[in-house]
């Protein structure tokens, strides 16, 4: 366990990830952090409510949290895909359940992020095909990633302007750690694709 000063003003529930620890604030927490099972990121060593499936620290979902006003905000064409793909990001980094609801999220959210990504579907088509590839049963795919080089403590501690494109590494990088996977989910994408008779 590792102790990271953060500065926290008390108007918020949780304490602020801030970057660098610089005097934002007017309290100081010494706040302990953990990593988390799924995505390995060091975050907030508290309790809390988790997500009903994904095996996420109460402190990493709470990060992802923090970002639902931002990504709510987010508009138009961009701006839905940015949000998609961090639904996509958190949902495929936190593969960690072999509960059926876990390994159909992490299966669809991969799936997503290969259409995103690969053939540049659009946040708000992927948002409308999503539900139709849901009701499935994925296997467990294995091995998973050991690590992850963009998490959602890298989104939360980015600035507003720059989150977008942290959002695009995120996304990129959490599809290239699942690449031994590749071809199954591009098979299972291809065989959704394919019209019915």
């Amino acid at each position: 366990m590792v102790v990271k000063p953060y500065w926290y003003s008390g108007s918020r529930s949780l304490p602020a990830c801030v970057a660098g620890s610089g005097g934002e604030g007017r309290y100081r927490y010494l706040v302990s952090e953990i990593r988390c099972p799924g995505c390995g990121a060091l975050v907030p060593g508290q309790a809390g409510p988790v997500h009903a499936y994904m095996l996420a620290a109460p402190g990493c979902w709470a990060l992802y949290g923090s970002l639902q006003q931002w990504k709510g905000a987010l508009t138009g064409g961009d701006g839905l895909t940015t949000a998609q793909r961090a639904v996509d990001c958190y949902a495929a980094q936190h593969a960690a359940n072999p509960d059926r609801r876990n390994r159909q999220s992490v299966a669809v959210h991969l799936m997503s992020l290969c259409a995103s990504i690969e053939h540049g579907v659009s946040g708000a088509q992927l948002r409308m095909r999503i539900g139709d590839w849901t009701h499935r049963d994925y296997p467990l795919l294995v091995p998973r990633p050991a690590a992850y080089p963009v998490t959602v403590r890298d989104v939360a501690e980015a600035g507003e302007r720059s989150r977008a494109a942290v959002v695009d590494d995120w996304a990129i990088s959490t599809w290239a750690a699942w690449s031994l996977h590749h071809g199954v989910l591009r098979g299972w994408l291809a065989a959704l694709a394919r019209p019915t008779a």
